[in-house]
């Protein structure tokens, strides 16, 4: 049956030592974890790796390229490790160190795997190597928690566990995040225009005569209440005469899609555009501002 998921790109990150079986596993790991759990975390885990996602590009250094394409989109990430810690990258002691830093730093979820299953001993470049490997991992430790795996049931278990604790942060961060108090919207807000009504009358003598009357409108355009409403005219030339009645102290509360309306006085000679500045509280006790030119 169908369902609703979030798609989170899980990076598999490896030195080219680590046996293909290994990777084989933690796919297949994967894979049954969608099953078993995806439905109920509403999450599906999609492996990425640069051996099959990554794209030929010229223009920067190759990890520079990757981290482009694959690593800085990841959400979270499995480093392994067998015997080698890696070729330098120019900026960090591996690809996969390089890979592990970059998440690391964009706060996202990794687990540092290493293969502790038995080999044959090792010598000369290969012995080397791991001592580099070692040393990188010792480094490692004092900020990160390794796990060892000597079979494949360890490496089942090892991103069963990983995969459980990572979806199960990543959604408590999703729904920390639907709880924070949104932004204002700045569509939102109390928007001052003016508004001509004009009547017909007949004189004493029998002449028909137009006369306008000028509001102030004040339109909460709003989702909740807007109290504390004021507003003022700016920039008036010293000498303009365009003024609203209106009684002491602001305006009081204006509720959602409700408007407020106020006598305009508007003499011969006052400008036909004036900027109007609203000042209110929306629903959440914040205090905002909204301006408007008024056009006569």
């Amino acid at each position: 049956m169908a369902y609703s998921t979030l798609a989170l790109h899980l990076l598999v990150s490896a030195p080219g030592d680590v046996p293909p079986s290994d990777l084989a596993v933690v796919r297949k790991t994967i894979s049954q974890w969608n099953l078993a759990f995806g439905r109920s975390f509403g999450l599906t885990v999609l492996p990425v790796s640069w051996t099959e996602h990554a794209a030929s590009e010229f223009g920067e250094r190759p990890q520079a390229i990757l981290n482009d394409q694959i690593v800085e989109e990841s959400d979270l990430a499995v480093a392994l490790f067998f015997d080698r810690l890696g070729t330098p990258t120019g900026e960090a002691e591996s690809g996969t160190a390089e890979e592990i830093d970059v998440l690391v730093k964009a706060g996202k979820s990794v687990a540092v795997l290493v293969s502790s299953a038995p080999r044959a001993p090792l010598n000369g470049k290969a012995l080397e190597e791991r001592r580099r490997l070692d040393g990188y991992l010792n480094e490692l430790r004092k900020s990160a928690l390794v796990f060892e795996y000597s079979h494949e049931g360890d490496l089942m278990s090892g991103i069963n566990n990983f995969l459980s604790r990572a979806t199960a942060k990543f959604q408590q961060s999703v729904e920390n995040s639907k709880q924070e108090e949104p932004s204002p919207d700045t569509s939102e807000g109390v928007w001052p225009r003016a508004e001509v009504r004009e009547s017909v009358r007949t004189d004493s003598k029998g002449r028909v005569k137009t006369q306008r009357k000028w509001s102030l409108v004040l339109h909460n355009t709003s989702n909740g209440p807007a109290s504390d409403v004021d507003f003022a005219f700016k920039n008036l030339p010293d000498d303009a005469y365009f003024d609203v009645h209106r009684g002491d102290g602001p305006v009081g509360t204006i509720p959602p899609g409700r408007e407020a309306r106020f006598p305009m006085l508007i003499a011969m000679g006052s400008p036909d555009a004036v900027e109007c500045v609203v000042t209110w509280t929306d629903a959440h006790g914040t205090k905002r501002e909204t301006r408007a030119t008024v056009r006569t």
